[in-house]
């Protein structure tokens, strides 16, 4: 026979599981990618690690376009920020399911 801690430590199991299993959020996935491609890189690695995105700009937007044959249906754009000052822009490509094809980066002297 069960106790009531037993089920109550079952009960929390299941919703950590739960919560755990969830899928991670576009910028997630978007930043999961980055990280990938900056391994293969030390001197972007370098400065990436140096710059951080200013949550409050981060804008997603309907975009209909391919990447590599996968069609992306969403766009994420988003402020670098490298202390006080502006670092340009982090551009994220999605698919419908959220996944991230493609990353991005754009200097202020490039963004319009």
């Amino acid at each position: 026979m069960s106790t009531p801690r037993t089920l109550c430590g079952l009960l929390l199991l299941t919703l950590c599981g739960t919560v755990l299993a969830d899928e991670p959020t576009p910028m997630e996935s978007c930043l999961q990618l980055a990280m990938t491609l900056l391994a293969e890189n030390p001197q972007l690695q370098e400065r990436w690690q140096q710059t951080w995105v200013e949550p409050s700009s981060i804008h997603e937007e309907v975009y209909d376009g391919a990447v590599e044959g996968q069609h992306a249906s969403k766009r994420l754009t988003a402020q670098l920020r490298r202390g006080d000052q502006s670092d340009g822009q982090f551009i994220c490509l999605l698919a419908e399911n959220g996944k991230a094809l493609s990353v991005d980066h754009l200097d202020d002297a490039d963004t319009p």
